[in-house]
């Protein structure tokens, strides 16, 4: 049987537990691919309270993301737990294909020069009162032109797109090649962020079905599979 992926772009912050469950079913994978470490899985499923952050970084990060999730009603990782759950029930395998979370974020801070620290500091301030309007233009801009998006980003900060974007695309990339040698069809659940990177090192390899967030949310993704 020929291998097939079907690539889903989620948002951490959004409300799209529901969607997620109805494409694990209606696609029936052999196996569930998140965007996620084996630790922050545990953790997920685990939570500890008043756990340490890593570094002051990924506290950051945290914070900023917690924020905005609750702006629309439901905390971080929410979309991720609703897979592995959905997984579970049906017997599906589940498999972590990204980098350990604390070792990328480690590798960002001390590669960030310390102008930009100051700088991404500073706008971190400000996203922590960011409001629901703001991050909707924001996701529409990166919908229109996801490329540009993330070369503007990349712009400002090289290190960011570099260790968080490409660097990454290509451990998950070679994490699902891998899987589909044991698998023939796998559900792989990334942030919108990642979608044009891995579909670029992807799509010459194995057959690869790309369903976005933004067909999630507006929950016409059935016209896709």
């Amino acid at each position: 049987m020929e291998e097939k992926l079907v690539l889903v772009g989620i948002g951490h912050v959004f409300d799209i537990s529901t969607q997620i469950k109805e494409v694990i079913d209606a696609v029936d994978p052999d196996a569930v691919a998140l965007e996620l470490d084996k630790n922050r899985l545990q953790f997920l499923l685990s939570p500890v309270k008043n756990k340490k952050s890593p570094n002051f970084l990924y506290f950051i990060l945290s914070k900023i993301q917690e924020k905005i999730a609750k702006k629309y009603g439901v905390t971080t990782g929410s979309e991720m737990l609703s897979a592995a759950a959905m997984a579970k029930d049906k017997g599906i395998d589940i498999l972590c294909i990204d980098k350990d979370a604390r070792v990328v974020i480690e590798k960002l801070w001390k590669a960030i020069p310390l102008k930009r620290k100051i700088l991404f500091l500073v706008g971190s301030l400000s996203s922590i009162f960011i409001s629901k309007r703001k991050v909707e233009k924001e996701l529409s801009s990166f919908e229109e032109e996801p490329e540009f998006y993330l070369d503007q980003v990349g712009g400002y900060f090289p290190e960011f797109k570099k260790i968080l974007i490409d660097e990454r695309n290509e451990f998950m990339c070679n994490k699902l090649i891998d899987y589909l040698n044991k698998y023939n069809t796998i559900v792989a659940f990334v942030g919108e962020g990642h979608i044009t990177g891995l579909q670029k090192l992807i799509r010459d390899r194995v057959p690869i079905t790309i369903i976005h967030l933004q067909n999630l949310r507006e929950n016409n993704w059935r016209d896709i599979i």
